[in-house]
């Protein structure tokens, strides 16, 4: 059966007693035609079920309704309940305001890559960077006039706007919490520590060493990738280098329960033996056995509050980098 065919301005205008200007004007949102005209233009959009040609749109508005999504890391970030969570806050602000999202998810580590040359294509009206190592691509992207935001405090003190959160104060939060409830030996599984995330909650956790008059030994840092199987193999090498660590701040809820997992098959208990907190306050912290102790970051809202940043910027409107707050939420494991 062949299909309907579009509807056409000129079908439009007949529909609505107006003409094909006044429906260009309608449908491309100027708020200077009559309120009557607006509405009849809309009612015929309706009847004739009418949709945007978006290539015909990005032609004549210079605008393509998408911004790109980037997250510097491969395939396997999925595992991790965060980025699911965060990607959705940013695409329900997106579509509220009628922009679509584009997903990559790619080593950012060139400036004349493929990634570069997409964006550099104005293929996008911006773009929302995630986990980012280096910043020059996105450096030189911006300079280039393409709207940035970067999800985590850039490398470099640049004029970038990026929204993060208190990964510092996090980090600072749970090991100060681990040594105030008796924890003699403190240790710590990092994240990835090339990102600004994973190297300011480490800096947290030292701090609370500083303030205390210590230092940690090296073998009580360990670094992970944020990955289930990265915490229970990292905790099995801390257990086999310090048999009495009573305590551990793991830099996301899944390393955190994988270091569980590990602590339990050495025949130790968590929290008796060994305290553990998270990061994230994923709902795996909440239905974990014991359930997790962790830093709660507003996931979601993170990823809102970059999809608003971007939408401010292609407004033309004043905008100003932001730091979410953390709470640390104690249960069971600390």
């Amino acid at each position: 059966m062949p299909s309907k065919p579009r509807p056409t301005y000129s079908a439009i205008a007949k529909s609505a007693g107006v003409s094909e200007a006044t429906v260009s004007r309608v449908l491309n949102g100027d708020s200077r035609v009559n309120p009557d005209r607006t509405a009849a233009v809309l009612k015929a959009v309706e009847q004739l079920g009418y949709r945007k040609n978006r290539a015909a749109t990005a032609l004549a508005s210079g605008r393509t309704g998408l911004i790109a999504v980037v997250i510097d890391d491969d395939l396997s970030i999925f595992a991790d309940p965060f980025w699911g969570t965060v990607t959705s806050g940013i695409s329900r602000i997106l579509m509220e305001n009628s922009l679509q999202t584009v997903l990559m998810v790619t080593a950012v580590n060139n400036v004349d890559g493929p990634v570069a040359h997409y964006l550099e294509s104005r293929e996008v009206d911006g773009a929302i960077f995630f986990q980012l190592h280096k910043d020059a691509m996105v450096r030189k992207l911006a300079k280039a006039g393409l709207p940035i935001v970067i999800t985590g405090s850039p490398h470099t003190d640049t004029d970038l706007i990026f929204v993060d959160t208190d990964n510092f104060g996090g980090g600072h939060a749970a090991t100060k919490h681990l040594l105030s409830r008796g924890c003699k030996k403190v240790a710590i599984i990092t994240g990835d520590i090339e990102t600004t995330a994973g190297h300011q909650r480490l800096d947290g956790y030292n701090q609370v060493y500083r303030e205390v008059g210590r230092v940690p030994a090296k073998s009580l840092v360990r670094h992970g990738d944020y990955s289930y199987e990265s915490g229970q193999v990292q905790m099995k090498h801390l257990l086999e280098d310090n048999p009495d660590v009573d305590g551990v701040f793991a830099c996301n809820d899944l390393m955190a329960l994988g270091a569980i997992a590990a602590i339990e098959e050495s025949g130790r208990t968590v929290p008796d033996d060994v305290a553990v907190i998270g990061f994230d306050d994923s709902i795996m912290s909440r239905t974990s056995r014991p359930q997790l102790s962790t830093v709660r970051q507003d996931i979601a809202a993170l990823g809102e509050a970059a999809a608003l940043l971007m939408i401010a910027q292609l407004n033309g409107e004043p905008v100003e980098s932001r730091i979410m707050p953390i709470e640390l939420v104690l249960r069971e494991s600390a």
